[in-house]
């Protein structure tokens, strides 16, 4: 006997369209969802490259107007270092021609020099007293009209150190009280004195130090 489908196909054919309207929502369900998904991370990652963006052009702002002040402290630095450079050589030529003239009009020849140091004040060592006690560590000021050889430290100084030799205390004394009155010219002590031998005869190792007023070699 054969087989007979008693479900009637209108049946059968709404049972299938269901089905497929069912899987249909269900796929636009999914989809809807993953669209989403996608374009709100899609938003997280545009709203965090606007601001990766917005923060490189204030860094590039930032950058600019720092190098613009560099550029300008640069060119300040600049002009400072020429200024500095033109009023220290000039500070040095006076100081050296006062220097210069000092000695020659104190030298005498019975002292003879080696060296001239030019000291900053940090660096200077404290007075030595001389072999014997012939020469004070400070000369005493000369009777008369002769001005003294300490006298009050000038505004614009430099020290200098003096290395050399003298036949005997007594001319090392007069070369320094000459130095001292000196124009420009002040302070004058001495550091260190010890005998040497010099073939026949002894010599006085000398090293004494100065202060110099570069006001005295400038031109008013």
């Amino acid at each position: 006997m054969a087989d007979i489908d008693l479900i009637p196909a209108a049946y059968l054919k709404r049972q299938l369209t269901r089905r497929l309207v069912t899987r249909f929502l269900l796929a636009m369900i999914t989809v809807a969802a993953l669209v989403g998904g996608a374009r709100v991370a899609l938003n997280r990652v545009i709203t965090t490259e606007k601001a990766t963006v917005a923060s490189l052009h204030r860094s590039v702002q930032i950058y600019e107007q720092t190098e613009a002040k560099a550029d300008g402290f640069r060119e300040q630095r600049k002009i400072s270092e020429a200024r500095l450079s033109q009023l220290d050589e000039l500070r040095g030529r006076f100081r050296l021609r006062i220097l210069l003239q000092a000695i020659d009009t104190a030298y005498n020849r019975n002292i003879w020099l080696d060296e001239l140091r030019y000291l900053r004040r940090e660096n200077l060592t404290a007075p030595k007293p001389p072999a014997g006690g012939a020469v004070p560590a400070a000369p005493v000021p000369p009777k008369g009209n002769m001005p003294a050889v300490v006298a009050s430290s000038p505004s614009v100084e430099q020290r200098v150190e003096i290395v050399g030799h003298a036949t005997d205390h007594t001319r090392l004394a007069e070369f320094m009280r000459s130095l001292g009155g000196q124009p420009g010219i002040a302070d004058v002590r001495l550091l260190d004195t010890s005998l040497r031998a010099y073939g026949n005869t002894q010599v006085i190792d000398l090293s004494l130090t100065m202060l110099i007023d570069d006001k005295f070699g400038r031109p008013q």
